[in-house]
C-alpha cells in the first residue's frame, strides 16, 4: 500500500508547479502527504473493519473516510467530497473524478480474484463516484494492482487494460508536451497506468508520472500503487517515506500491512527484482509514532539483510523479463500469436554472436593476440560468416530487416549440419516488411537486445534454457487455442522423466518432440552432460517448432543431438538397417485424438507399426501408443506417454488394441489426472507407463493410480506442484495399493473387467460412515425445537421494542 502513498507525497510538490522531466529528486522537504493519501488509508481502514463477507464494507468506507478524513481538512479534497464529507447524510454525487481511482489500491492488494477485485473497488467508489466513468477509473486500477500483485506480465495487465477499460494506443513522450491538468478518471487513470507500463523499477514509474504534468500527486498515487504491487518498493525510498506520515495514518498503514505484507524491492545490475513472500511489515510494533516509525525502519532494514535470493533463479526471471520485453516493441504491428516468430530467432542470433565473440576472444588470448588463429574454424563451434555477425547488424540504419534475414541465411549456410533450418523455419516471420516493421521499429528490438549480453559467460546454459522456457510458457499463456501442440506442463514432464529415470549413456527419442521440453529435462536427469552426446532423438511435424526444439536443445547446452522435421505418423526418420530404431527411453505428448492422420498407410505399415492393429483416421492415439512401443529397446526399453483417457475404456478397434496391450504385460501403470492441466484442451488426460523388462513383482500386473486429487487449483488453470508431482512418484515408485489413491490388480483383474483400465472402477473407496434413520430424525427435530425457540425470542424482542405489536 505505501506505493500510492509514495506517488501522493513525491508528486504532492509539482501538482500545481508540473515538471515535464523525469530528472528530479525523489523526496525532499518539500513534500507532503494530500488527499490520496489520506483517503487511500481510510480505505485500508475499511477494509480492515469491514465484515469478512464485505457485505457492509460500502458503509464501513463511509464512516472510516468522514472521521479519518475529517481530521486533515485542509489536504486537497475537491469540493463536493469535501462536502460530501462533512455531510450528516451522505450520498454518492455522480462524480467521474480521478479521487475514485486515486484511493482504491488496497482493493487490489485484498482481492483473491478479478472478481472480488472489482467487487471491493466497485463498495468504496460508488458511496460517491457513481458515475460510470468513475466506477470504471477506480475497478481498472483495483484490477491491475491484483495482476500485478498475482505475478502477471507487464504486458498482459497492459493487454487486459487495453481489452476491459481503456485503449493502450499512447506513449508518454507522445502526450508529455501537451497533456493538461485534469481530473476526470478518463483523462487520469489511461496515463497514470501508462506510466507504469513504460517504467523499469518502482521509482522510474514515480518519475514517469510526474513527467507528464497534470494532477501529479493523484497520477503518481495510481502508478504507485500498480508499480508496488509489481515491482515492490526501494527500502531506502519506503524507509524515508514513512517519516512523511502522521501516528495516525502510520498506524492504519502498519496494520494494514502486517495483514497484507508489502513487496520490497532490489535493483540488480539486470534491473528490478521483486522480493515476494517476504514481508517487511509482519513483526512491525505499533503504539506511539517514534516506537512505530523505529520499528518499521528495524523491520526493513532486517527483510534487506535476509533477502536470500537464488542467483541464478533470479538472473533466470530478470533474462526473460528482459526477452519478454521485447514483446513490448513488437506489439502492434505484431499479432501475440506471432511473437514466437520473432523474438525465439532474434535471441538464437544474438546468443551466437556472442558465444562467438566469445570464443574468439579465448583464442586470441591463447594465442598472444594472433587474429588468424582465432578465426579458425577448430576454434569455434559454428561459423558466422563475415557480415552475419550481431554487430553488423547494428550497425545498419536502412533496410534493417533485409540485414536480419541476410545474417541469419549466411549463417545457416555456413552451418549445414548443426543450423540449417533454425531460422529460415519461421517462414510467418516478415523481416523485410516494412508496413509491419519499421526499420526504427527494428532498430529498437536490435537496441533491446543489444543491451545484454548472453554469451556463456554471461549465463550459463541452465539459467539461459530455463529463461527461454519461461518464454515459451509465456507464448503458451498468451496463445492457448494451439499451445498444447507444443508445450507440455513442466510438472507432468518431470513426473514422466522421473518415473522412466534415464541412466547416463541411455538413448532418450522423443516422436512429437515439440519444443524439446521432454528431452531436456531428460538430459537434467542424467545429470552427466556428456554421457548424453549423440543419446538424444526426437521428431516434430512443425517447422518451426522442431526449429525451436534445437534452439532450446542448444540453449541448454546440449550438444550432438538429432531433432528432425517431418510426421512420425507417415514418416518416421530415426531408421537403422531398414527397420525402425529403437530407444531406452521413449516418451511423448503426442497431439490428443488426431483426425486424418494416415490410417490407410498404418494398415500396412512397412515397420510393422500396427502390431495391434490399425485404428481408425478418426483418432491417431493408439497409433502413436504402437509406435512408441514398436520405438522400444527389446530387452531394456521403457516408454511414458500423455493420452486423453478414453484410450482406458473406448470400444471397438481401440478395445481391440487395449486388450492386446494388456495381454502383452508391458503395461506397467495407469496414472489418471485432473482435468484443465493442459492447455488448449478440456480432455482429462492419463499417462501411460510401459516397460519391456518388468521386474519380477510388477509381471502380470499394473498399477493404477488415482492422480485426479493431487493437484493445486489456480485461478486460470490446475497445476501440479512440486510437492504433487513427488506424491504421484512415490505411489508408483512402491507400486502399492492405498485406498482412494491406487491399486494394483493383475492382468486376470483386468481381463475379468472387460480390459477396461477406467481407474476408479477398480480402486477401493474409503468407506462412508452411515448414521441410522432415526438418528437422522432425532437430530432434525432437535433443530427444528431450536428453531421455533429461537423465532420465539426473536419476535417477543421485537415486541419488546416496539417494532412490531402482539
Amino acid at each position: 500500500m505505501i506505493g500510492a502513498i509514495i506517488g501522493d507525497i513525491v508528486g504532492s510538490r509539482f501538482e500545481w508547479d508540473n515538471h515535464r522531466s523525469k530528472d528530479f529528486e525523489i523526496l525532499t522537504y518539500k513534500c507532503f502527504f494530500t488527499d490520496d493519501s489520506v483517503m487511500s488509508l481510510a480505505i485500508c481502514d475499511a477494509l480492515m473493519n469491514c465484515k469478512r463477507d464485505y457485505r457492509d464494507l460500502g458503509d464501513q468506507a463511509v464512516k472510516s473516510m468522514q472521521v479519518i478524513g475529517r481530521h486533515y481538512p485542509n489536504c486537497g479534497y475537491g469540493e463536493r467530497f469535501y462536502k460530501w464529507m462533512y455531510s450528516d447524510t451522505p450520498e454518492p454525487y455522480n462524480s467521474f473524478g480521478n479521487g475514485a481511482a486515486m484511493r482504491v489500491s488496497a482493493c487490489g492488494y485484498v482481492a483473491n480474484s478479478i472478481e472480488e477485485a472489482r467487487l471491493l473497488s466497485h463498495k468504496v467508489t460508488a458511496v460517491t463516484h457513481n458515475h460510470p466513468e468513475g466506477i470504471k477509473g477506480a475497478e481498472a486500477t483495483a484490477v491491475a494492482v491484483y495482476l500485478a500483485r498475482s505475478g502477471k506480465n507487464i504486458l498482459e495487465i497492459r493487454d487486459y487494460v487495453d481489452k476491459h477499460y481503456y485503449p493502450m494506443n499512447f506513449s508518454l513522450d507522445g502526450i508529455r508536451e501537451t497533456y493538461q491538468f485534469n481530473e476526470t478518471c478518463q483523462e487520469t487513470v489511461p496515463q497514470a497506468l501508462v506510466a507504469f507500463f513504460e517504467s523499469s523499477n518502482f521509482e522510474d514509474a514515480i518519475r514517469n508520472a510526474v513527467s507528464i504534468g497534470g494532477e501529479s500527486d493523484t497520477l503518481a498515487a495510481i502508478t504507485g500503487g500498480v508499480a508496488e504491487a509489481y515491482y515492490g518498493v526501494p527500502t531506502h525510498i519506503r524507509k524515508h517515506a514513512l517519516t512523511f506520515l502522521d501516528e495516525r495514518l502510520l498506524r492504519i498503514l502498519l496494520e494494514f500491512e502486517n495483514l497484507y505484507p508489502a513487496k520490497m524491492e532490489k535493483i540488480h545490475s539486470l534491473g528490478s527484482v521483486s522480493i515476494k513472500e517476504e514481508s517487511v511489515g509482519a513483526k512491525i510494533k505499533t503504539g506511539g509514532r517514534e516506537e512505530m516509525i523505529q520499528s518499521a525502519m528495524d523491520a526493513a532494514d532486517k527483510a534487506l539483510k535476509n533477502s536470500t535470493l537464488e542467483p541464478e533463479e533470479t538472473t533466470s526471471q530478470k533474462l526473460f523479463s528482459h526477452l519478454f520485453e521485447a514483446c513490448n516493441i513488437l506489439r502492434g504491428p505484431i499479432n501475440q500469436d506471432e511473437y514466437k516468430s520473432y523474438v525465439t530467432p532474434i535471441l538464437f542470433f544474438k546468443r551466437l554472436s556472442d558465444v562467438y565473440d566469445e570464443e574468439t576472444q579465448a583464442a586470441l588470448e591463447e594465442s598472444g593476440g594472433d587474429e588468424e588463429f582465432a578465426s579458425f574454424p577448430e576454434n569455434h563451434r559454428f561459423i558466422i560468416p563475415d557480415g552475419c555477425h550481431w554487430q553488423d547488424v547494428r550497425e545498419v540504419s536502412e533496410n534493417v530487416g533485409v540485414a536480419i534475414v541476410k545474417a541469419m541465411n549466411g549463417i545457416e549456410r555456413a552451418n549445414p549440419d548443426t543450423l540449417n533450418g533454425v531460422f529460415s523455419s519461421f517462414d510467418d516471420a516478415n523481416w523485410t516488411d516494412k508496413n509491419k516493421l519499421s526499420d526504427e521499429r527494428l532498430k529498437d528490438l536490435i537496441e533491446h537486445m543489444s543491451e545484454i549480453k548472453v554469451g556463456n559467460k554471461n549465463y550459463s546454459s541452465d539459467v539461459m534454457g530455463d529463461s527461454y522456457e519461461y518464454l515459451i510458457k509465456k507464448f503458451a499463456d498468451l496463445s492457448k487455442k494451439n499451445a498444447g501442440e507444443f508445450y507440455t506442463p513442466r510438472s507432468i514432464v518431470k513426473l514422466m522423466v522421473k518415473i522412466l529415470d534415464p541412466k547416463p549413456g541411455e538413448t532418450v527419442y522423443d516422436p512429437a518432440c515439440g519444443t524439446g521440453g521432454m528431452l531436456i529435462e531428460a538430459i537434467r536427469n542424467v545429470h552427466d552432460d556428456k554421457s548424453t552426446y549423440g543419446r538424444i532423438f526426437g521428431q516434430e511435424k512443425n517447422l518451426a517448432t522442431s526449429a525451436i526444439a534445437r534452439m532450446n536443445l542448444f540453449l541448454h547446452g546440449a550438444r550432438d543431438f538429432q531433432v528432425k522435421q517431418g510426421d512420425t505418423l507417415k514418416s518416421p526418420l530415426f531408421i537403422h538397417r531398414g527397420e525402425l530404431q529403437t530407444f531406452d527411453c521413449v516418451i511423448a505428448n503426442p497431439p490428443f485424438s488426431l483426425k486424418a492422420w494416415g490410417a490407410d498407410q498404418f494398415a500396412s505399415d512397412i515397420y510393422g507399426r500396427n502390431l495391434w492393429g490399425s485404428p481408425s483416421d478418426s483418432s491417431a492415439d493408439f497409433a502413436w501408443l504402437q509406435h512408441m512401443v514398436k520405438s522400444m529397446d527389446k530387452k531394456n526399453g521403457r516408454c511414458a506417454v500423455v493420452l486423453p483417457q478414453g484410450v482406458l475404456f473406448h470400444g471397438g478397434r481401440e478395445g481391440e488394441i487395449r486388450k492386446q496391450l494388456i495381454e502383452s504385460d508391458k503395461l506397467e501403470c495407469v496414472i489418471t489426472l485432473v482435468s484443465g492441466l493442459f492447455y488448449s484442451t478440456g480432455v482429462s488426460a492419463c499417462i501411460l507407463i510401459l516397460n519391456n523388462n518388468k521386474v519380477q513383482e510388477h509381471k502380470g500386473k499394473v498399477c493404477l493410480i488415482d492422480a485426479s486429487k493431487i493437484y493445486t487449483a489456480q485461478r486460470a488453470q490446475n497445476i501440479m506442484t512440486e510437492r504433487d508431482v513427488e506424491e504421484v512418484y512415490n505411489l508408483f515408485k512402491n507400486y502399492d495399493s492405498v485406498i482412494e489413491k491406487s491399486k494394483v490388480v493383475s492382468i486376470e483383474n483386468i481381463k475379468q473387467k472387460e480390459y477396461t483400465l477406467s481407474v476408479n472402477s477398480y480402486i477401493e473407496k474409503a468407506p462412508i460412515e452411515t448414521i441410522c434413520p432415526q438418528e437422522v430424525k432425532k437430530a432434525f427435530l432437535a433443530a427444528l425445537d431450536e428453531v421455533v425457540k429461537a423465532e420465539k425470542n426473536f419476535k417477543s424482542l421485537l415486541v419488546e421494542g416496539g417494532y412490531i405489536s402482539e
